[in-house]
């Protein structure tokens, strides 16, 4: 009965807080065409961390590899000094977010060959679908 008592107002005193949803812009793929098994990179913003972030490729959830975000030191702390939000435009930082490129390489799953739409969730939203064409299976090394 206690526990009972505790784990209600526990969770009746608990607050979630995240960031706004944002428009995830439309991503672009390094090729668009990839056999099972290859790598791609997906160029898309806003992005996050590799935790927080699923691609699809079709049905089936791809393996993703690498967030890379290294180039956006300067437009995250011009945006965190400016009171601006995570995503969206931010007037004060529009030359330190200039050279801000995010990518994201992700491992094409194990799919029939056809065309398959790639879609990336993460904690500020989903993206549009873009189409990968899946070629063949890959070949062994």
């Amino acid at each position: 009965m206690l526990f009972s008592v505790l784990l209600m107002v526990a969770c009746e005193s608990t607050t979630i807080t995240s960031d706004p949803t944002c428009a995830i812009e439309l991503p672009t793929l390094s090729t668009t065409t990839a056999a099972p098994g290859e790598s791609i990179v997906l160029t898309t913003t806003p992005l996050t961390e590799v935790w927080d972030t699923v691609v699809t490729v079709g049905s089936l959830t791809a393996e993703i590899v690498e967030v890379d975000r290294s180039t956006c030191d300067d437009c995250d702390d011009c945006r965190d000094t400016g009171g601006c939000a995570s995503c969206g435009e931010c007037d004060a930082c529009t030359t330190a977010c200039d050279t801000c490129v995010e990518t994201l390489t992700f491992i094409v799953p194990d799919l029939a060959a056809g065309e398959w739409p790639v879609e990336l969730v993460n904690r500020h939203g989903r993206s549009e679908s873009v189409l990968l064409t899946v070629s063949g299976a890959a070949e062994a090394p």
